[in-house]
């Protein structure tokens, strides 16, 4: 082991302050733990169970022990994919007493800033770091890839990509309380992290049945708060001495190497394999232990011509070259296009669309928008900024498609209806607004040093523009191809210099981005918490103009409908015309004016296109509550006009 470092860190120091915080900030739903302690329980208690916590936890602390009845867990199998028959399609999901785990926290916070604050962990890992996510590190690894690309000539870049064999189940206890030694961890603190390790139990509880206690010998307690950071602790040695670039996320790892020389990369990343191997085995670790699970290599490359690359070893096995390797969620393909990536989440998003269409019957707008957001276009938000490809018209209409569909898909709305007056009844902004609004919110973050060193120092000339009241241009990145011009660093930079003072000097973050959502995201048609899905969606289709009146079938050309006028030959058959002169409806007309007569009588003194409109969003000068009486009576005269119940085609 390399380290030097003396004893620093022996103790800890506990403030009953920060306990009763932490208790305010768990998650009530939260599952509990097997000694049947809720959060709610603790919650209840608050302040009050603040002192004999603190008691019990200076007590631990002092003895270095960690109590056996937080060392108890109760694991979940949560099905994950593929054959339900298979137990390695299952997740175990380990539930831990709470009070133990607000102990957890308590050490994790001195643990952890101890580790930072004396930069002691591997600047290549950003699994489980503060600041740091796999976004960040996308953006490292493809920004690399694609100045390799720019390069001139133009080189390729091998990558490698490993998989540690159930990796926070195999670390070797000793081996971990060597290497916190090693990193400056004794006295009280070490005892104690020894203890948390050692004599955990577990137990299988599944439909109200529960398995034995079973002792674990190895690994570190999933489902714990310090486990994470106790295993990059771990590994932590693990990129010593390698030649090669080392990304690491948790237990992810992959080796990457421009070509200048064939053969001489194949050498370096031969080397590097071996002694990765080396330090698995001293750390008994395994790195994909069988041909099924082999490590995966991908050849970047933009090169028209074939290049004869030497083949990769690793674990006496051949390093298998795919045309593209899925790494934190993102497929990266040979060429960087991001096109297997963009078609996989087209088929993902597709058949939640489809679920989407089976609710809109059974819950109320706000609910669907929500599902929407949540299971859907988070799919489409993850990594945006780095398959952005705002050139690529044909990629953006795509994936603009989705929520097109998915807008559809909530307010019941036909095929061909106006994408830009969706998005105003629904408050969305398109898809490409949200990946430019997302990319400028991530370089706010990296000019304003809130991600980690490594995004900070691609920025040209970083350190002249720390101070960003006097001078808000950043230099562009010199870029020799388009493609290179459009990846993430050489637009958004383009991007920024392209927004005024006024908004790239915003004072915080919060304020950045709500300047730049007033511009992309509009305000949402209100419903007014009503709750009929067949109402909403006819009045809905009344608003965009695409509905069963005549006006609306003419302009977009169905061939069933030759003139827009109106069957009862007075005039176009308009929403006006519906709401207030057709005669086919004049009994029901009669309830409609009564009902919006009795709200205010004034009504009557308005113009035709203003009682439309009030009949579809109601005002701004009633209440919601009078909106909502309003809109009812509108679709109640929608309802019983029966206008509506014909085929549209």
């Amino acid at each position: 082991m390399p380290y030097t470092l003396e004893v620093l860190l022996d103790n800890i120091v506990l403030n009953e302050d920060d306990i009763l915080k932490y208790i305010r900030h768990l998650d009530p739903n939260k599952s509990h733990g097997f000694d049947g302690i809720s959060v709610r329980m603790l919650k209840l208690c608050d302040f009050s169970i603040v002192k004999p916590l603190s008691i019990i936890f200076k007590n631990c602390i002092n003895d270095g022990y960690f109590p056996l009845a937080w060392k108890k867990g109760n694991i979940t199998p949560i099905h994950k994919k593929d054959k339900k028959n298979l137990v390695e399609n299952y997740r175990p999901i380990s539930i831990l007493p709470i009070c133990g785990k607000i102990f957890e926290k308590i050490i994790f916070n001195t643990l952890y800033n101890f580790l930072e604050n004396n930069r002691l962990l591997d600047k290549n890992q950003s699994g489980f770091r503060s600041g740091d996510s796999c976004t960040n590190q996308l953006l490292s690894i493809t920004h690399n890839i694609f100045c390799s690309f720019n390069a001139n000539p133009s080189q390729e870049v091998r990558g490698v990509f490993l998989d540690i064999s159930k990796a926070f189940d195999k670390v070797w206890h000793d081996g971990l309380i060597f290497k916190l030694k090693c990193n400056g961890v004794g006295g009280n603190m070490l005892s104690l992290l020894s203890s948390f390790l050692h004599d955990r139990f577990q137990r299988v509880v599944l439909n109200g049945q529960s398995s034995n206690w079973v002792k674990i010998t190895a690994g570190v307690p999933q489902g714990s708060i310090l486990g994470p950071l106790l295993f990059l602790i771990y590994i932590n040695d693990i990129s010593n001495n390698l030649e090669s670039d080392v990304k690491l996320f948790a237990d992810d790892t992959s080796l990457f190497s421009p070509v200048f020389d064939a053969n001489l990369t194949a050498d370096i990343l031969n080397n590097d394999l071996v002694k990765i191997n080396q330090w698995a085995h001293q750390w008994k670790m395994s790195f994909n232990p069988n041909v099924s699970k082999q490590a995966h290599e991908v050849i970047f490359s933009k090169k028209r011509n074939y290049v004869n690359h030497p083949d990769l070893l690793f674990n006496d096995i051949n390093v298998k070259k795919v045309d593209c390797q899925k790494h934190l969620g993102l497929i990266l393909d040979n060429k960087l296009t991001f096109d297997n990536h963009i078609k996989m989440i087209i088929e993902k998003t597709s058949r939640g669309i489809n679920v989407l269409r089976k609710l809109r019957f059974h819950l109320p707008r706000p609910s669907l928008i929500t599902i929407y957001k949540s299971f859907i276009r988070s799919l489409l938000d993850y990594a945006d900024a780095i398959y952005d490809q705002p050139y690529n018209l044909s990629v953006t209409n795509r994936l603009e498609s989705i929520q097109y569909n998915a807008a559809l898909a909530i307010t019941g709305c036909i095929r061909g209806s106006s994408r830009e007056k969706l998005y105003n009844e629904l408050g969305f902004e398109s898809l490409q607004s949200r990946r430019w609004f997302r990319k400028l919110c991530i370089f706010y973050k990296i000019l304003h040093a809130k991600t980690p060193k490594y995004l900070y120092d691609i920025v040209p000339q970083h350190q002249q523009f720390f101070n960003f009241r006097n001078r808000n241009q950043v230099p562009n990145i010199f870029c020799r191809t388009e493609f290179f011009r459009n990846s993430f660093f050489p637009s958004v930079i383009n991007e920024w210099n392209k927004l005024g003072a006024h908004i790239t000097n915003s004072e915080t973050f919060s304020i950045f981005r709500s300047s730049l959502l007033k511009q992309i995201r509009p305000n949402s048609r209100n419903i007014f918490n009503i709750f009929d899905p067949l109402g909403i969606q006819l009045i809905t289709r009344l608003r965009i103009g695409l509905s069963h009146l005549r006006e609306h079938k003419f302009r977009h050309n169905f061939n069933d409908t030759l003139n827009p006028l109106c069957s009862c030959n007075l005039e176009v058959e308009s929403v006006s015309h519906f709401f207030l002169r057709c005669h086919f409806y004049d009994n029901e007309r009669l309830v409609l004016m009564n009902g919006i007569l009795n709200i205010d009588p004034n009504i009557h003194h308005l113009d035709d296109i203003s009682i439309s409109n009030l009949l579809l969003y109601g005002s701004t000068e009633y209440s919601n509550n009078i909106n909502k009486k309003i809109l009812e009576i509108s679709i109640n005269f929608i309802l019983t006009s029966k206008r509506f119940e014909e085929l549209l085609f």
